[in-house]
């Protein structure tokens, strides 16, 4: 599957579908089928939404086959996807994503759930709420009824997952687990940003750069020297406040400089934007981050390919740029080597030092704050997506496909009036 959430799907499809153009009479009826999936009819009102989407797909393709630049109806039918024409390529996808769907109906039937009323009364108001935002989709053919089981499928999809991966799940893991997965996966860190260059972004002066050092130095010595963590978290509150204080003098300064010569240069630093206010010391997750644990190369990092199969023309785009750098030894710093409970300061950058401390994130592990059942749903899909998707891809290569060739030949996706076709 391609979404643990297919609605998110749905709605993107939604807004993608924007660029057909108005007025045009409906091109099929829901109640013929363009397909039939292990026996159930696919409407062709889904399978035009699903070719919609698959051309919004197709026109990004080929757009970055043409560096970017704006494609139109034209050029995307002339072009050639994955060594196939683009309207096999499209309606392989609409194909694909029908295919997916009725998994997904067989999966849940297979497990005997049901939908809530609860369930049902939102995806009602889902599938109305899109249909009614987007009108062509009506005068293209998808009715009503074919949104309507798209968003109730999202509360199915979330069921079989639930199924197999939730704390009983045949295929999950305990909460404990699940919590040692957060733990190891996941740090909670505090810290305050020294700047080493002035407000017109150039380095400080070796006498400025001394000390700020000096001073992170002392911010550290100022935080251990409390005595309990949570004391300590605290603490970064206070020093953020001095540092601001300190910005604020040395921009004082420099201004009251200025009324009495115009060829002193005085040098300040500055805190980058979300580090410089703080209004109060009693709140001690105040300015906490959430930092994930990176587990990718910086390799699949800057392009997302495998570097064991990138071409050497593909090199540089790959290559690992500074920002990326520091980025990744920042993370590997706060996993590797920043004990709980314990700041430091940690050199970013050339331009850029940080006091930094990491908290026990069990404490913060509770029912109204990271324990919540948005929390534990999220960090399942996250462990177990790639899992789930290939159970699902398992199961759906088994589904008998029967394509309706008329049908396929009547929903062409370039018989779709389409906003840049010429």
């Amino acid at each position: 599957m391609k979404s643990l959430k297919k609605y998110g799907t749905v709605a993107l499809c939604l807004s993608l579908s924007a660029s057909l153009a108005s007025c045009t009479p409906a091109i099929g009826a829901n109640t013929v089928s363009a397909l039939t999936v292990d026996g159930y009819d696919v409407p062709a009102g889904m399978f035009i939404y699903y070719t919609i989407q698959g051309y919004n797909e197709a026109a990004d393709i080929v757009a970055n086959q043409n560096d970017g630049s704006e494609v139109k109806a034209k050029d995307i039918r002339s072009s050639n996807i994955d060594s196939i024409s683009s309207t096999d390529w499209i309606q392989n996808k609409a194909t694909e994503y029908c295919v997916e769907f009725t998994n997904i109906m067989h999966e849940y039937d297979a497990i005997g759930a049901e939908l809530t009323q609860e369930e049902k009364e939102q995806a009602a108001e889902m599938a109305e709420y899109y249909y009614n935002m987007n009108p062509l989709l009506a005068e293209n053919g998808v009715s009503l009824d074919s949104m309507l089981k798209m968003a109730e499928n999202t509360y199915k999809e979330q069921a079989v997952f639930e199924y197999y991966y939730g704390f009983d799940g045949a295929d999950g893991c305990s909460e404990e687990e699940l919590k040692n997965y957060f733990d190891e996966n996941y740090a909670r860190v505090k810290y305050v940003t020294i700047s080493l260059t002035d407000e017109e972004g150039e380095k400080v002066s070796a006498d400025e750069e001394r000390k700020l050092r000096n001073m992170a130095d002392k911010y550290v010595k100022q935080i251990n020297a409390k005595s309990s963590e949570l004391n300590k978290m605290l603490e970064v509150n206070a020093v953020q406040e001095d540092y601001n204080e300190y910005v604020a003098s040395q921009t004082t300064t420099a201004e009251d400089e200025e009324e009495v010569t115009t060829t002193t240069t005085t040098t300040t630093t500055t805190a980058s934007p979300d580090e410089t206010t703080v209004t109060t010391t009693t709140n001690p997750y105040e300015s906490e981050r959430l930092i994930q644990k990176n587990t990718t190369t910086a390799a699949s990092e800057a392009g997302t390919m495998d570097s064991a199969t990138e071409s050497a023309d593909d090199t540089e785009s790959t290559e690992e740029t500074e920002d990326e750098k520091n980025s990744r030894l920042f993370n590997e710093f706060i996993f590797n080597d920043l004990p709980l409970g314990e700041a430091k300061v940690y050199d970013y950058s050339d331009d850029t030092i940080y006091v930094i401390i990491r908290g026990d994130l069990r404490e913060r592990m509770t029912e109204d704050d990271y324990w919540s059942e948005s929390y534990i749903n999220n960090l399942r899909s996250q462990r177990y997506y790639e899992s789930f998707t290939e159970k699902l891809d398992a199961k759906a290569e088994q589904l008998e496909v029967e394509k309706n060739k008329s049908a396929y030949r009547r929903y062409d996706p370039f018989k779709l009036v389409l906003e840049n076709q010429a």
